[in-house]
């Protein structure tokens, strides 16, 4: 039972591991799509992959790969890769560094180490860059309004991060075929987690761009009234409509305003405690919510275009974000 229940993780992960890679390479928007974005991405995917077809030829042949440097090179490698990605996408524009390649010098630790050291040691510090991440990502203080619900997902993602190093730590005194197990389970759960939280929450990178450069970025507004530039923006979009463009974004909304992109993404954190992506989802929703009222027989496919969502699925995705409801539901109980 144990077996069957990792050979569909590990095929799940084969298999999300591709789409999120074209996902985040292709499809997702306002996300880093440099070639230092997308090697990161594809090297930690990469590295993920590698463990888990390892864990396969355990499954099947019985092979004791913890033993092998090219299960170890995968395993020494995921750590620093999920650094690498983290930086790329919190951080977009710091710029590449040749100091940064010192975060690799862990891979070394497969050639200068008897495993039952390197291991625990690789462990160790892969849970120093997880819990590194989740502590920058709680920092983001302007963006708790943000996050309700997604935080749970972070919670999860770290609880599986202490339940790996314990793991790691232990491999010298364990049975290896429940290292093996636990270790790939772990794995495939990490990647539902992640595709869920993506499929329920689409905008999330992108949001947390735009948190981070907005909470620890130098102001932009010194020489500005923030609340003069947001009444003129709260207007821009309840007269003018800008949200109804459906391929709206954050340079052209400052092009409308006179100010630069870095001056209307603070502006806007500052002034409503929001990112700008978040912003504009709820003026869509909130003049949504004033057709479902008033106008009861026209198709939700219609709203959704109407106030600038381009599919359906996004529409429902963050109106049922902001309001709790999906549409459907909002319009019933404003009917009864």
């Amino acid at each position: 039972m144990f077996t069957s229940f990792s050979f569909l993780v590990i095929g799940f992960t084969v298999f999300s591991a591709l789409i999120l890679f074209c996902a985040n390479a292709f499809f997702l928007k306002n996300v880093n799509k440099s070639w230092y974005a997308n090697a990161s991405c594809a090297a930690l995917l990469g590295s993920l992959v590698g463990l888990q077809l390892g864990h396969l030829e355990y499954f099947l042949h019985g092979t004791d790969v913890i033993e092998q440097q090219s299960y170890r090179f995968f395993l020494f490698l995921a750590p620093p890769m999920f650094f690498f990605f983290a930086r790329a996408t919190l951080l977009p524009d710091q710029k590449w560094h040749p100091l940064l390649l010192l975060h690799l010098i862990p891979v070394a630790l497969n050639f200068l180490f008897r495993y039952e050291i390197a291991v625990p040691l690789i462990f160790m510090m892969g849970m120093i860059y997880c819990i590194s991440f989740a502590r920058y990502v709680y920092r983001l203080r302007s963006g708790h309004r943000r996050f309700k619900f997604e935080i749970f997902f972070f919670a999860l993602f770290s609880l599986i991060a202490v339940i790996v190093l314990i793991l790691g730590l232990a491999v010298p005194y364990m049975d290896h075929k429940y290292f093996y197990g636990f270790y790939s389970n772990s794995i495939g759960i990490s990647f539902v987690l992640v595709v869920a939280a993506l499929v329920m929450f689409p905008e999330l990178l992108t949001d947390l761009a735009e948190i981070a450069k907005s909470s620890y970025s130098n102001s932009t507004l010194k020489e500005l009234d923030i609340q003069q530039q947001a009444q003129k923006l709260q207007l821009l979009m309840q007269q003018s409509k800008l949200y109804q463009n459906e391929n709206l974004n954050l340079g052209m909304v400052a092009e409308a305003m006179d100010l630069n992109a870095h001056q209307l993404s603070e502006l806007v954190n500052r002034a409503f405690n929001l990112n700008f992506s978040r912003y504009v989802r709820e003026q869509r929703v909130q003049a949504a919510m004033e057709i479902l009222a008033r106008q009861p027989d026209i198709s939700i496919l219609a709203i959704s275009l109407e106030v600038g969502f381009g599919t359906q699925s996004n529409f429902y995705a963050a109106f049922k974000e902001i309001t709790g409801k999906s549409p459907g539901a909002y319009r019933k109980s404003i009917t009864r």
